[in-house]
C-alpha cells in the first residue's frame, strides 16, 4: 500500500500546473520503461494495463492499472508520468520488475528429496518472485511433512541474490522428529475404557495395513481436535465438566511415539429442571414438547445443541428469524444442573425477494423450484436449511448456500441464494471382474443437469440423461435414459429409457435377449416415501441350445415374445445412506400386470415385497436384516409362467453360498431332471442377517447367514426345501465405489450335491 500511495503521489506531482489542461485530452502514446534488470517482458507488463492510445485521459484508469500491476506480483515499483504534447498526452509507465527465480534450494531436508519438495511446492525457476506463490509453496511443503508424520516441522524461506539480477529462493526446513503412533493410552478415565475413547479420536495406532489406511500418522493440528472430541464424548454422556489436562508424546527407542491423554472426568450430571424465559409466542408446554433433554436425563451437550436448534426452528416456522436462544446452566445439589433457556424472540417477517447469484448454466427456474418459500408468505427460517439441502443434493454445485437479510421493505426479509457451479457431465470407461460375468468392460456417459430443449449446450435444465454400454464375456447391455424431475412444473418425476440386453450367463441351456423401452412417473408421498408407476414394452427372445436333451422342461420355452407390462410400486426409505447404512429401514412393495387388456404375448402378474432394517450397535457394529418374498402366476391361473418371468434364488444378492440362480430341487419341480438346470419357480422367499464391524478406516468385516426357498407353485410358502448358508466377507470403500467380497458355505442345500463354498464379488450399493 505504501508503494501504491507513493506512485499516485508522484503522478499528481508530475501533473501539477497542467492537470486541468489534460483532463479531457486524448492519449496519443503509451510507453513502458523498465528500470534495472529486465526480468519481465514489456508485453507481459502491458497485459496488465488497461490504458491505451486513443483513450481519453483518466486518473481512475491509471489508478486501476497501478493496483493491477502490484497485484500481478511482477513489479516492485511502478510510476505513471504524463507528458502533454500538441495532440494530447503521452503516458509513461516507469516499472521496476521483480527479480526472476534463478533456482530453488532446500536446506535441512532428509526425509524428502529436493525434487520431491520442488514439485510439491509448485514454485518454478524462471518465474517472477511472487509472495502469494511462495507462501502457498511453504504451506504445501508443511502439509507434505505433517501428512507423513512430522507434526513439529517448521518451514521458513529467504531470498538470496543470484547472478545477472536473478534471485535464489531458499526454503529452510526443520523436520523435527517423525511421530508415528505406536500406542494410545488414556489416564484418569474410569467411566469409559481406552477402547471406547480411542474410537472417538481421529489419530490411530500404526498397524499392518497403515500403508493403505494411513493410520499411525501423527498430526499436531489433529491432536487438538482429538482433545475436543474426547471432551465432547464425555459431555454427551453426562460429564459436563470433563477436561483433558494435557496430551503427552513419549518418544520410544524404535523411533515411534506413544500418546497419553490425561483425563479429568469430573462428576456425572443429571438434569434436575428445565425453564424458559422471555417466551410469549409459545407457552412452556409447547416448548417442552420440542425438547429431547428433560429432567431426570443425564446431561448431554449434543442433545442440548439439538434442543436449541429445535426451539429456533419452532420460532423460525412462524417467521421469527432473529430469535436468540441462550441456555443458562446452574448447578444444583447431588450433581444436578438446571437449564434455563433465555429466549429473545425478535420481530416477525414475511418473505421478500428471492435473489439468485452464481448460476451461469443452471436456469433460474431449476433453482427456484427447490425453494419452499414464496414472496409475501410468512418467513420460515427452517426453509432456508431445506433450500440448502435440496440444492446441495442436486449435485450441480461446488457450493450452495441460502441466507436471509432485512429487505428494503419494512417487515420483510430477502432470501439470497449463492451457488458455484461444477461440471455435471461425466464420461467413464474401464474394466472389472464379476463373479457372475467374468471380465466386464463398460462405458458410461452421464449428464445430471441436462436440458433437452437447449440444442446448443444441452445443460442447465435440471434433467438427467444417461447412456451406458456394458460388454462382458457373457453379456452385452446398452441403455439410453432421460428423466425430468419436475414434470409439468410439479414435484413429479417423469422419465423413460430404451435398452438392449443380451445375457448368456442366465443358463447353460438358453440365451436371452431383451430390447424395448419404458416410461415411468414417480410421485413423492412424503420426505421418505414415494409411489411409482411404470409401463414397459419389450421383446424377449429365448434361444435354446440345439443339443438340448429330449424331455427337457426347456423344450417348450424357446421363441420370441412381446411383453407389455404395468407396474405400480410403493417405497418407504429412512436409511441414512445407500453405501453403508447404519440406521433406518426400507420397504418396497410392488405389483406387476402383464398382458390381458394391455396386450402382449405374456399374461402374468407378479407380487413382490422387500424389507431391510439396519441397527447401529456399540463399537460401530451394524446389524443388517433383510427379507424378500415374490409370487408370480398366470392371469388365467392355469397357463404356465414363462421361464423369464419365474423367480430364482442364489448369488450375491440373496443366498450367497450358491451359484447365481442355482437354488432349486428336482423334487419340488424347480430343477429340470433332463439337464440339471434350475427352471425357477412361482414362489420364492429369503431372509438374511448380517453383522458388519470396522477393521480399518475404509474396510469393514462381515459375518452373515442366509436362508430361503424357491417353490414351483404360486402362493406356496411351505419351507419344505430350504437352502441356507453362512459366511464371512469384507466391505471395502474403493475409489470407484463400495465393493464387497463374500465367501459362503451351504449348510442346507436340499437335494443338491454341490455343497462347496462360493466366492461372491459385487458392488455394494444398497439400492
Amino acid at each position: 500500500m505504501k508503494r501504491l500511495i507513493s506512485s499516485i503521489f508522484l503522478l499528481v506531482t508530475a501533473l501539477t500546473g497542467f492537470s486541468q489542461d489534460i483532463a479531457d485530452k486524448k492519449i496519443t502514446n503509451v510507453d513502458v520503461k523498465i528500470k534495472g534488470p529486465k526480468t519481465v517482458s514489456e508485453t507481459r507488463i502491458r497485459n496488465f494495463m488497461s490504458v491505451k492510445a486513443g483513450q481519453t485521459f483518466s486518473y481512475d484508469k491509471l489508478d486501476e492499472d497501478v493496483k493491477r500491476l502490484y497485484e500481478s506480483g511482477l513489479v516492485d515499483d511502478v510510476v505513471f508520468l504524463a507528458e502533454p504534447n500538441d495532440n494530447g498526452v503521452t503516458i509513461i509507465a516507469e516499472v521496476e520488475t521483480r527479480p526472476s527465480l534463478q533456482a530453488i534450494d532446500f536446506k535441512g531436508n532428509s526425509a524428502f528429496s529436493d525434487k520431491k519438495l520442488r514439485d510439491e511446492s509448485g514454485v518454478t525457476s524462471g518465474s517472477a518472485l511472487n509472495d502469494a506463490a511462495i507462501l502457498k509453496g511453504k504451506r504445501a511443503i508443511e502439509n507434505l511433512y505433517t501428512d507423513e508424520g512430522y507434526p513439529d516441522v517448521s518451514v521458513n524461506y529467504r531470498i538470496e541474490k543470484g547472478q545477472n539480477g536473478f534471485s535464489v529462493l531458499v526454503f529452510d526446513i526443520d523436520e523435527g522428529i517423525k511421530g508415528e503412533v505406536d500406542e494410545i493410552y488414556f489416564e484418569g478415565n474410569n467411566a469409559f475404557s481406552d477402547v471406547e475413547l480411542a474410537r472417538e479420536i481421529g489419530t490411530k495406532e500404526k498397524g499392518i495395513f497403515s500403508f493403505f489406511t494411513k493410520s499411525g500418522v501423527l498430526e499436531g493440528s489433529r491432536l487438538e481436535e482429538d482433545k475436543q472430541k474426547v471432551i465432547r464424548f464425555y459431555q454427551n454422556n453426562g460429564y459436563l465438566r470433563a477436561t483433558i489436562t494435557k496430551v503427552h508424546r513419549q518418544q520410544k527407542d524404535n523411533g515411534m511415539v506413544d500418546l497419553r491423554f490425561y483425563v479429568n472426568e469430573g462428576a456425572k450430571y443429571t438434569v434436575s429442571g428445565i425453564g424458559f424465559r422471555g417466551n410469549t409466542v409459545y407457552n412452556y408446554d409447547q416448548l417442552w414438547a420440542a425438547l429431547s433433554l428433560v429432567a431426570g436425563d443425564a446431561f448431554s451437550a449434543e442433545k442440548l445443541d439439538k434442543d436449541i436448534k429445535n426451539i429456533r426452528s419452532f420460532y423460525g416456522a412462524k417467521g421469527y428469524s432473529d430469535v436468540r436462544v441462550i441456555p443458562d446452566m446452574v448447578n444444583t445439589a447431588n450433581n444436578g444442573v438446571t437449564i434455563n433457556y433465555r429466549i429473545t424472540e425478535g420481530s416477525r417477517y414475511r418473505v421478500g425477494r428471492v435473489n439468485i447469484q452464481g448460476n451461469e448454466k443452471t436456469k433460474d427456474h431449476v433453482i427456484r423450484r427447490e425453494v419452499p418459500m414464496t414472496p409475501g408468505e410468512w418467513f420460515n427460517s427452517v426453509d432456508l436449511d431445506t433450500t440448502k439441502n435440496r440444492l446441495r443434493n442436486l449435485n450441480y454445485f461446488n457450493f450452495a448456500n441460502a441466507t436471509s437479510r432485512k429487505s428494503s421493505k419494512s417487515g420483510y426479509r430477502d432470501v439470497d441464494i449463492q451457488v458455484s457451479e461444477k461440471r455435471t457431465g461425466s464420461l467413464g470407461f474401464g474394466a472389472g471382474f464379476s463373479s457372475i460375468d467374468s471380465i466386464v468392460g463398460f462405458i458410461n456417459l452421464e449428464q445430471t443437469n441436462f436440458d433437452l430443449f437447449d440444442p446448443w449446450g444441452f445443460t442447465g435444465g435440471g434433467q438427467r440423461f444417461g447412456m451406458s454400454l456394458r460388454a462382458g464375456a457373457e453379456t452385452l447391455d446398452f441403455k439410453l435414459s432421460l428423466t425430468e424431475p419436475w414434470f409439468l412444473g410439479r414435484r413429479l418425476s417423469f422419465g423413460g429409457e430404451l435398452y438392449y440386453t443380451d445375457q448368456q450367463f442366465l443358463s447353460d441351456v438358453y440365451d436371452q435377449r431383451n430390447y424395448g423401452g419404458a416410461l415411468f412417473l414417480r410421485k413423492p408421498l412424503g420426505k421418505r416415501s414415494y409411489a411409482r408407476a411404470e409401463y414397459r414394452l419389450e421383446n424377449i427372445e429365448i434361444d435354446l441350445d440345439s443339443d438340448i436333451p429330449a424331455g427337457s422342461a426347456f423344450e417348450s420355452e424357446g421363441g420370441e415374445f412381446w411383453r407389455s407390462a404395468f407396474t405400480l410400486s410403493y417405497v418407504f426409505d429412512s436409511r441414512d445412506s445407500n453405501i453403508t447404512p447404519r440406521r433406518g429401514e426400507k420397504v418396497d412393495v410392488s405389483a406387476t400386470y402383464a398382458g390381458g387388456v394391455i396386450g402382449g404375448d405374456v399374461e402374468t402378474y407378479t407380487l413382490r415385497a422387500l424389507g431391510v432394517k439396519h441397527i447401529l450397535l456399540p463399537y460401530d457394529f451394524i446389524l443388517n436384516l433383510s427379507a424378500e418374498a415374490t409370487v408370480v402366476d398366470s392371469l388365467s391361473g392355469e397357463d404356465g409362467v414363462p421361464v423369464f418371468e419365474r423367480t430364482y434364488m442364489g448369488g450375491a444378492r440373496n443366498l450367497r453360498g450358491f451359484d447365481f440362480r442355482d437354488v432349486g430341487s428336482v423334487a419340488d419341480g424347480t430343477r429340470d431332471l433332463a439337464t440339471g438346470e434350475t427352471i425357477g419357480g412361482n414362489t420364492s422367499a429369503y431372509f438374511s442377517t448380517e453383522l458388519t464391524f470396522p477393521l480399518f478406516n475404509t474396510i469393514r468385516g462381515a459375518v452373515f447367514g442366509d436362508i430361503g426357498f424357491v417353490n414351483e407353485e404360486s402362493y406356496d410358502f411351505s419351507p419344505g426345501d430350504l437352502h441356507a448358508d453362512v459366511g464371512i466377507g469384507l466391505r471395502l470403500r474403493l475409489p470407484f465405489g463400495p465393493f464387497a467380497v463374500d465367501y459362503a458355505i451351504p449348510v442346507m442345500s436340499g437335494d443338491q450335491e454341490d455343497d462347496s463354498g462360493k466366492f461372491q464379488f459385487y458392488l455394494d450399493y444398497q439400492f
